[in-house]
């Protein structure tokens, strides 16, 4: 999402340049920390998922305060997660899944990337609601986490929509279920969890945040352009192609969806008894 936005931002009106740079590691709070302390000029922004408002949930040596330290901007998409197999795994459905748990508690293995990270959570959610037992395996970032999987290191792994989809078509990884309320028009003979589990639905963000000293003039300039960009056509249908939907909220319903996030993955983190070593 940070290279679509940035590359439609680039083609307007000659002006800022906006450059992508991959900052990853521990669920995020690598790039985080280092946005937390940028100068508050608008010229350095963060583009990340709802893992970085819930990973200092569960990591002790947090530099910052997603809550104190930033500014929403902008909600750039919203996206269910996908439960993934490699294609010669037996299991097929979350009912075997769940089955299968409950015959081996403890042995099977998931992959997700990184301790705190909304992959992580979404697990943890799960084995509470369904009373069952894995083995929760952290990774540096989703592609590591993915790449465990697809060499046979773990049987399972959660990730969005968006960062699964090229793992999906190009075969390595098969998708069980979604963690939407509907399934994705993209995918859609992958059965949703709430088919099984009723009332399991949960979603994956991004959006852009700041430094949140950052001048109000400016984050509502950078939301206005932004917006403008996610309404284009060609930006709809290469959003919807990685199975998301496009965010079209204001910068206020953005904010808020940011506390909610912090408040609900605060209760799952205490409730689970989740910290990072």
């Amino acid at each position: 999402m940070a290279r679509l936005v940035a590359g439609k931002l680039n083609e307007r009106p000659p002006g800022t340049s906006f450059i992508v740079e991959n900052r990853p590691g521990a669920a995020t709070l690598v790039a985080a920390d280092q946005v937390s302390r940028a100068t508050p000029d608008g010229m350095t922004l963060m583009c990340t998922s709802n893992c970085t408002i819930i990973a200092p949930l569960v990591n002790r040596g947090s530099t910052f305060d997603p809550m104190r330290d930033f500014a929403p901007i902008v909600l750039a998409q919203e996206a269910p997660m996908l439960l993934l197999v490699r294609p010669e795994s037996a299991i097929r459905t979350v009912a075997q899944m769940i089955e299968a748990a409950r015959h081996a508690p403890g042995r099977l293995t998931v992959s997700h990337p990184g301790t705190g990270a909304n992959n992580h959570l979404t697990m943890a959610l799960f084995q509470r609601e369904t009373g069952t037992e894995f083995t929760l395996v952290p990774h540096t970032g989703n592609a590591p986490s993915l790449t465990a999987l697809v060499r046979g290191d773990v049987y399972f792994a959660y990730d969005g929509t968006v960062s699964a989809r090229s793992f999906v078509d190009s075969g390595p990884l098969r998708p069980i279920a979604v963690t939407g309320a509907q399934r994705l028009a993209i995918m859609p003979d992958v059965p949703t969890f709430a088919e099984t589990l009723p009332g399991h639905v949960l979603m994956f963000w991004g959006g852009l945040f700041a430094p949140r000293a950052t001048p109000t003039s400016l984050l509502n300039r950078i939301h206005a352009e932004v917006n403008e960009v996610l309404r284009q056509p060609d930006m709809i249908a290469r959003v919807h192609q990685l199975g998301a939907e496009p965010g079209r909220v204001s910068r206020a319903a953005f904010a808020q969806m940011v506390t909610e996030e912090w408040e609900r993955r605060g209760m799952v983190v205490r409730a689970a008894g989740i910290r990072a070593e």
